[in-house]
């Protein structure tokens, strides 16, 4: 017969092994971001795409520049500051794996004096260099709550040679508060 005690210490492993890998298929965006300002007092974005680092990028409409600052709290957040951005991607190449993905859940927190509005999809890359976009799915992010959006991922393909989770926000305000930015991949 099994007691409580043992039915409870089996649940809360397999609960533990369930966080463990899902802590491993996670990519914090915000640490990304934070290491490459080690030791600047800010990071400025310009026109194009611009590779923060290799797991977090953004674009800007050409012309156009925006900062990358630590936050007021100085520890976790960064804050986002320009003006005139009609649209700003946030973008995360997926990492390969011997186990494929089938979902992948985008969650965010950020503060900001006006509503924030993205449309997520996912962007395949082929050998060929030719570009693909997923079907968009809008997200409508909370202020300064944690917001969530989940993205289907397609079967591998071979002709593929990658993904990127495109986080494409309407209207950026001038002044944009990041505490969190992740994805994990299920």
């Amino acid at each position: 017969m099994t007691t409580l005690y043992a039915a409870a210490v089996r649940n809360f492993e397999a609960a533990a092994s369930v966080l463990t890998a899902l802590q491993s298929a996670r990519i914090d965006l915000l640490d990304e971001a934070r290491s490459a300002m080690v030791g600047r007092p800010k990071l400025g974005l310009t026109g194009g795409y611009n590779a923060i680092t290799p797991a977090f990028g953004a674009c800007l409409p050409d012309g156009m520049r925006y900062d990358i600052l630590p936050g007021t709290d100085g520890e976790t957040a960064i804050e986002l500051r320009g003006a005139g951005l009609t649209w700003m991607t946030l973008e995360a190449p997926l990492p390969d794996s011997a186990e494929p993905a089938t979902k992948c859940f985008i969650e965010c927190i950020a503060g900001a004096d006006t509503p924030l509005v993205a449309d997520v999809f996912l962007r395949s890359f082929d050998e060929d260099g030719q570009v693909q976009d997923g079907g968009h799915r809008e997200w409508r992010i909370t202020r300064d709550a944690l917001s969530l959006c989940c993205i289907e991922l397609p079967e591998p393909d071979e002709g593929t040679s990658g993904h990127r989770v495109i986080i494409h926000l309407r209207h950026p305000p001038a002044r944009l508060l990041l505490s969190g930015l992740a994805i994990t991949l299920v």
